[in-house]
């Protein structure tokens, strides 16, 4: 069996095609830029192809008998992963598993939630035996908030006060390799938390414990955080950051009462006091 990875380098996909190949299956990994797998296990094969150039995407199904589909927020989500799930249709895949966000009140008006949606109806309505991992937002959004974190002192994301069940992206990894070899293969939906429901204060205090100086939130205020990072993001992407912010502060994003953790996660999860600490000797 041939299991067809996109998204197979990043983040949350080397993870996955790490502990696959850990379980023996044979991967192979969708990319535009194959040296990248240079960080992958070697018996991984490369696909090369790119997402916005449909035509490229049915050759790399070729022999393939399931599928794991990870894509980045971009403006053409949505357009990339219908067009791969039409090309696992016509490649007859048995099974796969796409990687979205826990949907909560108000993320509806997020386009990237919204594309995400609509990737899922299709995984529904292919006729393939389907999974999507939801998962809780990650811990690994803060390696790019050095400048605000380290130099500045400030905690920048306005995640507000209800609590964020925030996970480390190796954590979802683990739980999307999972999902794909448990057998006999579960479809249906299953949402990923981190251990510990996190505000903006609790971050901050944890940063000002890690580095040994004051690292304060820099609040709930979503126009004077977009002021503030501005010149960081695209238009498009920091309109739908402010309206995923303006959910999460309304909502928090956490496990709902009783919900159980899921059963696709590793028995001890990492913590965020755990991660931070990695990422700030990184920052050393």
């Amino acid at each position: 069996m041939v299991t067809l990875v996109f998204g197979g380098t990043g983040k949350v996909g080397s993870v996955a095609v790490r502990h696959l190949v850990e379980k023996g299956c044979n991967v192979r990994v969708f990319t535009h830029a194959p040296e990248k797998l240079a960080t992958l296990p070697s018996s991984v094969e490369a696909a090369v192809g790119d997402l916005d150039d449909p035509e490229t995407i049915p050759p790399a199904f070729e022999g393939v008998d399931e599928m794991i589909l990870i894509l980045m927020v971009n403006p053409n989500e949505q357009a990339r992963g219908l067009a791969v799930v039409e090309a696992a249709k016509a490649a007859g895949v048995k099974r796969m598993v796409f990687v979205s966000l826990v949907h909560g009140p108000g993320t509806e008006k997020v386009p990237f939630y919204q594309s995400k949606i609509a990737i899922e109806a299709a995984f529904k309505q292919s006729g393939i035996e389907w999974a999507v991992v939801r998962s809780s937002s990650f811990f690994q959004s803060d390696a790019g908030l050095k400048a605000d974190i380290w130099d500045k002192g400030i905690f920048s994301a306005p995640i507000g006060s209800l609590g964020v069940n925030r996970i480390d992206t190796r954590d979802v990894g683990y739980a999307v390799a999972k999902a794909m070899t448990i057998e006999p293969f579960e479809t249906g939906e299953f949402r990923v938390f981190g251990p510990d429901a996190l505000t903006g204060d609790s971050i901050a205090e944890i940063y000002t414990k890690l580095l040994g100086k004051p690292v304060r939130y820099g609040g709930d205020d979503l126009e004077k955080w977009a002021a503030f990072k501005g010149d960081s993001f695209p238009p498009w992407s920091l309109n739908a950051l402010r309206n995923m912010y303006a959910a999460v502060q309304q909502s928090g994003m956490k496990p709902e009462e009783g919900e159980q953790k899921s059963s696709l996660l590793p028995e001890k999860l990492i913590t965020f006091e755990a991660f931070a600490e990695q990422l700030i000797k990184g920052w050393n």
